[in-house]
């Protein structure tokens, strides 16, 4: 009898292991609250910051803030470049085709208070919906809509309507299942990526044009699942989505097509070519068809990424002095 029970309590507990297992592999293939409480859009996207806060992107070539950046410094206390950990943002077009609307959900450190104090100075209206303050702040021909989710969570939309950033309120008062796009595409993330964009590309849409008369309008009917990954280099890879496998296979012949008329011009120039970093990693850039989908990488390499965020920095005006011991480090210009 004792050897049946003992055999029952490993059985129950084996049982049990494998479902927390589970419910833990669930869980980190859920996305992010924070894209998942966006409204639809044709192009959603995701940033996990928190490592960036490691890199020293701001001490070698420090700058002087300038503008409406430097009085929103001052007055929140808040810099994207040290306190963002999240941004989660979903964009579309407007009926027209003539402007880009856009949602986000931005995460991080701030004083509730003095960014609430801030807001009510610049905000032309002010409404309540669900307990949670919505400012609108006229800019640049839209209205902005700003509100505090709560002391991490700040949602802000640039639409016509205001039912956007409502939707956005709903959801978070309620388990937010996410967009449409988000829920059927997601499982292509890898677990480990830091950073994703997934986009639908619909029939017609205006594709940008690339060198030599080239263009992106073979990917019209498809969507993009892109992914960043970092693991001491920065690994990239987009897998395109077609209807079929012939239109899989026609998407890699064009970009093969063009990467190797791409790669003949740049060895033509000779001793006038590329940075061997940015041969390198352009050279890196493979493309594959998997059945309907057309499977893009790319590495950049960790000295490739040290020059990118280097020259991404903002150049001084005028030579700035080292801070002395005593003083506090001089703030980055938001880009």
């Amino acid at each position: 009898m004792a050897k049946h029970r003992k055999l029952l309590i490993s059985v129950l507990l084996l049982a049990l292991v494998g479902s927390a297992a589970v419910l833990l592999w669930l869980r980190t293939r859920r996305a992010p609250e924070a894209v998942r409480l966006l409204p639809e859009g044709e192009i959603i996207l995701y940033a996990n910051l928190k490592p960036a806060h490691l890199w020293d992107l701001g001490q070698s070539r420090p700058v002087q803030l300038e503008g409406d950046y430097r009085d929103f410094v001052e007055q929140t206390g808040i810099q994207f470049e040290r306190d963002l950990d999240e941004v989660a943002m979903s964009r579309r077009d407007t009926p027209d085709g003539k402007d880009t609307e856009s949602s986000e959900v931005l995460v991080g450190q701030f004083d509730q208070q003095r960014l609430r104090n801030y807001l009510e100075k610049i905000s032309a209206e002010r409404t309540t919906y669900h307990d949670r303050t919505i400012f609108s702040v006229p800019h640049e021909g839209h209205t902005v809509r700003v509100s505090i989710l709560d002391p991490r969570r700040v949602a802000v939309t640039n639409m016509v309507s205001a039912d956007p950033i409502q939707a956005i309120i709903d959801a978070w008062y309620s388990p937010p299942a996410g967009p449409a796009l988000l829920r059927e595409h997601y499982p292509r993330v890898p677990v480990t990526a830091l950073g994703w964009m997934i986009a639908n590309i619909p029939a017609g849409a205006k594709a940008p044009q690339l060198p030599m008369g080239w263009s992106f309008d073979f990917l019209e009917n498809t969507v993009t699942v892109a992914s960043l990954r970092y693991q001491g280099d920065v690994r990239l890879q987009a897998d395109v989505i077609a209807r079929s496998e012939a239109d899989a296979i026609r998407i890699v012949d064009n970009a093969n097509t063009f990467l190797t008329i791409s790669r003949a011009a740049s060895q033509s120039l000779g001793a006038r070519g590329p940075d061997p970093d940015v041969k390198a990693a352009f050279d890196s850039i493979q493309a594959q068809q998997n059945k309907n989908v057309a499977v893009f990488t790319a590495t950049v390499s960790q000295r490739m990424l040290k020059k990118l965020v280097f020259e991404a920095r903002p150049e001084s005006t005028a030579p700035v002095p080292s801070p002395s011991p005593s003083a506090s480090p001089r703030k980055r210009r938001r880009r």
